[in-house]
């Protein structure tokens, strides 16, 4: 993006103003790079300057922030360089791709911003929060809408099994999961403690009054208190599924970019969750379905606890501050572990991943953002579309993709 007059002290002779990207279609998303030390070093620097600029701007009446989305993507990010060139490539106005050696020219023309005119600047700022709205299309939302909807098995499904078991999240797959997650988390949901009804009913049947929980102390206590327990993914398992085309298991392009843009949060534990890993112990957690919910919809994240011993978390709501508590929190756990580490416990590096997640979406308003499409698309499913142009078709069409594209059948 450039004036369309010649600049005093500019970069070569002026570039003329380009219309700044309105549709994100045709992006060509850069193969993974590292950027020399001295290019990191001045992509962070105008890339805050964009930020400190354009965040105070922001509507103070709007609950959603696209800028603080960018800023806090940045820092929670761990591959800083992948986030970086995917950004300057989405708010680059140019027609190529920008590489690490096209980059200087970019930054160079982004340097002197505050120079262009108030026109120019709007748009740039306009590209600034259509790439943030990218991230809350192909990244949040997906994760937002789906991530409380592990298929939990019941006797009908599993009736219908799939033996070849190489699909991702099929009834067998989580079958196996929730009895692993249940023997390991002691028949016991991570965050309230309860027990799970239907094991204990079992244990009753064979026992009777002299039923007694995995540590050996007696159930009877707890008959008022146990509830259903549930797997629920840390890291969904539909972002992991695939389309089957022509017999071949691909990637839509939407889950492309939604694996890109987890990859940068840790690549690592990306790599440790591909395909049928998903559904590794280390990746679910035991839970009430009310606890699953507000986990699934990133409200609640467990926080390290130091010195303390290994696997032992702080739990509490995102927001702090949030009035209405279906959870009484914040609690400390220490995650019980299998005496022989047959079975993974859950992963710190994925936890710590959710965490990540649950406080950009919090932070930026994007969650509240998202929380309401998904409600307002649930209204329009049931309803018509309105002859004024109410309706809001795009986000509609928009959260169909997303469902269609993402989710994995419930049996």
């Amino acid at each position: 993006m450039a004036r369309q007059s010649d600049r005093a002290g500019g970069v070569g002779e002026a570039i003329p103003l380009r219309r700044h990207r309105s549709s994100l279609e045709g992006v060509i998303y850069p193969a993974p790079q590292r950027l020399a030390p001295e290019k990191h070093v001045e992509a962070i620097k105008v890339f805050d300057r964009l930020i400190q600029h354009f965040e105070p701007l922001q509507a103070s009446n709007e609950d959603y922030k696209p800028m603080t989305l960018l800023r806090l993507m940045k820092e929670e990010v761990s591959s800083e360089d992948e986030f970086l060139v995917l950004f300057f490539n989405h708010i680059e106005p140019g027609e190529l791709e920008v590489t690490e050696a096209s980059l200087p020219k970019t930054l160079a023309r982004l340097h002197s911003f505050q120079e262009w005119t108030s026109e120019e600047r709007d748009a740039l700022n306009q590209s600034l929060a259509n790439f943030a709205s990218f991230l809350v299309d192909y990244f949040f939302l997906p994760l937002k809408s789906l991530a409380a909807k592990t298929p939990q098995p019941t006797p009908a499904s599993l009736s219908r099994l799939d033996l070849s078991g190489s699909a991702i999240g099929t009834p067998q797959r989580v079958s196996n999961l929730r009895k692993s997650c249940l023997t390991r988390d002691r028949h016991r949901c991570v965050v309230t403690r309860k027990f799970d009804t239907r094991e204990a009913e079992m244990r009753y049947k064979i026992d009777g009054d002299n039923v007694k929980d995995d540590d050996g102390k007696s159930l009877e206590e707890e008959a008022e208190n146990t509830a259903y327990l549930e797997v629920a993914h840390i890291i969904p398992h539909s972002l992991m599924s695939h389309s089957d085309i022509e017999g071949e298991s691909k990637l839509t392009e939407r889950k492309q970019v939604a694996h890109k843009v987890l990859k940068m949060f840790n690549p690592d534990a990306f790599y440790r969750i591909m395909g049928t890993d998903i559904d590794r112990q280390m990746n679910a957690l035991t839970m009430t379905h009310d606890v699953h919910q507000s986990f699934g919809n990133f409200e609640i994240a467990f926080e390290p606890v130091q010195n303390q011993p290994p696997h032992t978390y702080k739990i509490d709501y995102v927001n702090s501050n949030r009035r209405f508590r279906t959870h009484a929190l914040p609690v400390t756990r220490t995650l019980y572990i299998t005496p022989d580490r047959n079975i993974e416990p859950p992963s710190a590096q994925l936890l710590d991943l959710h965490r990540a997640i649950g406080r950009i979406l919090h932070l930026s308003g994007a969650g509240e953002r998202v929380d309401k499409i998904i409600r307002d698309m649930d209204d329009i499913k049931g309803g018509e579309v309105c002859s004024n142009g109410s309706t809001r078709i795009d986000d509609y069409v928009r959260y169909k993709l997303t469902a269609e594209l993402h989710q994995m059948p419930v049996f």
